[in-house]
């Protein structure tokens, strides 16, 4: 039987402090386990070729994925048919390509016998990011894929001086096992994040002073939960969750979400702070009793969401 070579990689929640990554700003994020990505690949006896999934979504990321891989490692394409397998809805900010393309990347190592020593978390990140910024021209985040390949909670400081300096940031691990049991729902599909952000740089070169303030705020709201979270203060945690959420009203206006800010209207009127995970359309919160799943789940699925609790975080 032929070896297949596998790997799985979470959907991740952006906690706090996003979208500040992209302006020196700090970020907590999460992986989550409830939805996950995983590339399987195998040998082929073809010479000189590859096969992968005939979806022309997953074929978009997958082939520039296979040129950095090359750059990369300077190493001959061993010929493969790939499988993907993901349940992580599709552009609603739970990072889904990203835990795609980290799949992958890690599976193409592995079929090559490249150790996953041979980079480190951060290197493995960064070259993700290069796939989405450069390959795809994506305007996309710093901190997505961080928590993927670290596989655990992160708190993050893109301090302007380290990432000018050295171009990455200091990234810290936060335990899971201190945050509160916490809800997540989405939309069944939301839309691309590079058009929610494709105005913010112009705003940041111009220093805009709206925005480089609430930039500054959102940083804050990360520090305060990291805070929260190491002293397992959860009312000031819900306060910071609801806060970013406040200032990215500010930053984009409420009309710009959409339902999304429906959305956290209907938690917050449930007793529930909420957010959004990334800048598609799904939310999350903290469960502020026990009657909440319950009703909550009746309330979003009415408006055309799905709900889930008890969410598998690391």
């Amino acid at each position: 039987m032929a070896t297949t070579y596998s790997c799985s990689i979470p959907a991740r929640i952006g906690l706090l402090g996003n979208p500040s990554d992209g302006y020196f700003g700090k970020c907590i994020s999460l992986p989550v386990w409830n939805w996950k990505a995983t590339v399987n690949l195998s040998k082929t006896s073809e010479s000189n070729t590859f096969t992968l999934p005939e979806n022309d979504g997953l074929r978009r990321i997958m082939e520039p994925t296979i040129r950095v891989f090359q750059n990369h490692f300077r190493t001959e394409l061993i010929p493969f048919n790939a499988t993907v397998e993901t349940n992580i809805p599709r552009q609603v900010g739970l990072a889904g390509s990203s835990a795609i393309e980290t799949a992958f990347m890690l599976a193409l190592m592995a079929l090559h016998d490249i150790s996953v020593n041979a980079i480190s978390r951060r290197e493995l990140a960064e070259m993700i990011l290069k796939i989405e910024t450069e390959e795809l021209q994506i305007v996309a985040g710093l901190q997505d894929r961080l928590p993927q390949t670290y596989g655990c909670m992160l708190f993050m400081d893109f301090d302007e001086n380290l990432m000018t300096e050295r171009g990455y940031g200091d990234y810290y691990e936060l335990q899971s096992s201190n945050l509160p049991s916490l809800w997540l729902a989405h939309a069944p599909m939301g839309k691309d994040s590079g058009e929610t952000h494709s105005g913010l740089t112009r705003r940041w070169e111009e220093k805009e002073q709206q925005m480089v303030s609430i930039i500054e705020q959102l940083a804050n709201c990360a520090i305060e939960g990291k805070n929260a979270i190491e002293q397992k203060m959860v009312e000031e945690l819900a306060s910071c969750i609801d806060t970013n959420f406040d200032l990215r009203c500010e930053l984009f206006t409420k009309e710009s979400l959409g339902d999304t800010w429906k959305a956290v209207m209907l938690a917050r009127s449930l007793g529930s702070c909420a957010k959004q995970t990334g800048s598609g359309g799904a939310i999350f919160g903290i469960i502020p009793n026990d009657d909440f799943p319950q009703i909550a789940d009746i309330e979003f699925t009415a408006m055309g969401w799905q709900f889930h609790s008890n969410l598998e975080v690391s």
